[in-house]
């Protein structure tokens, strides 16, 4: 590389200044380094503008004008027919869910909703449920108990102001089924989401607590002579698939 002499200049401290112009980002107010997921590495994506729209690039006021200006699009967005369309969509589902979830006692929702990811929380037949889906990607836990690790959750207000976060500890239940979106029965709306959920908890308990393959399998392939594959009682497959 020729310097603005014409002579040959060093190429590495050139170098170790656009590897850091371009990895070792700090925030501008503290100094320290940045832990968002879009630094110190080339981002696979277009999160922060590449990285390069990062907040930790941006000062406590430019973040909160961000926050006002995003508030303010959303504000925009829902008074519009577009959005009116969806919140009365909105209404009417969770009218439906409402009146789905009073014809059957044993079913409580304690909250659902959200997109990335979708979250349902609630109680089948006295067992508590987590139910999550991202990504085309669900699973369902079930029994759920703390986990002795917890997260930062944000409580209102500043977003800069420590008090405004607090420690939430994290329920774990055994993952009793996971899958894709494209399973039958999945659904579209709440309602169809709730009754895939259900199902497939007591789907799972019915099988679990089953006492024909479990105490009586025996007895019943004596008295049909042949290797049963499935429970006639609960669907459980007994047989490997081929």
């Amino acid at each position: 590389m020729l310097d603005a002499n014409g002579v040959t200049a060093p190429v590495e401290p050139v170098v170790s200044v656009v590897l850091d112009a371009l990895f070792d980002w700090r925030d501008v107010e503290r100094g320290e380094r940045c832990a968002c997921s879009c630094h110190p590495r080339l981002p696979d994506d277009d999160l922060h503008d590449f990285g390069f729209a990062c907040p930790c690039s941006k000062t406590a006021a430019d973040r909160d004008a961000d926050h006002q200006r995003r508030m303010a699009e959303l504000d925009a967005f829902w008074a519009s027919p577009r959005g009116e369309e969806l919140t009365r969509r909105q209404q009417a589902e969770e009218e439906q869910l409402a009146a789905w979830l009073d014809r059957d006692p044993g079913v409580t929702v304690h909250s659902h909703g959200g997109m990335a990811p979708e979250q349902w929380t609630g109680e089948v037949d006295g067992h508590s449920f987590y139910f999550r889906e991202r990504s085309d990607l669900w699973r369902l836990e079930l029994d759920l108990r703390p986990s002795g690790r917890y997260v930062k959750t944000w409580t209102g207000g500043d977003l800069d102001d420590p008090a405004s976060v607090q420690p939430r500890e994290i329920e774990r239940g055994d993952v009793i089924a996971e899958g894709t979106t494209t399973e039958r029965g999945y659904g579209t709306t709440a309602v169809e989401r709730a009754r895939f959920i259900v199902d497939t908890i007591r789907t799972h308990l019915r099988r679990r607590d089953c006492q024909v393959h479990t105490v009586q399998l025996k007895e019943l392939t004596t008295l049909l002579g042949d290797q049963l594959e499935w429970c006639p009682a609960c669907g459980e497959r007994l047989s490997p698939r081929p």
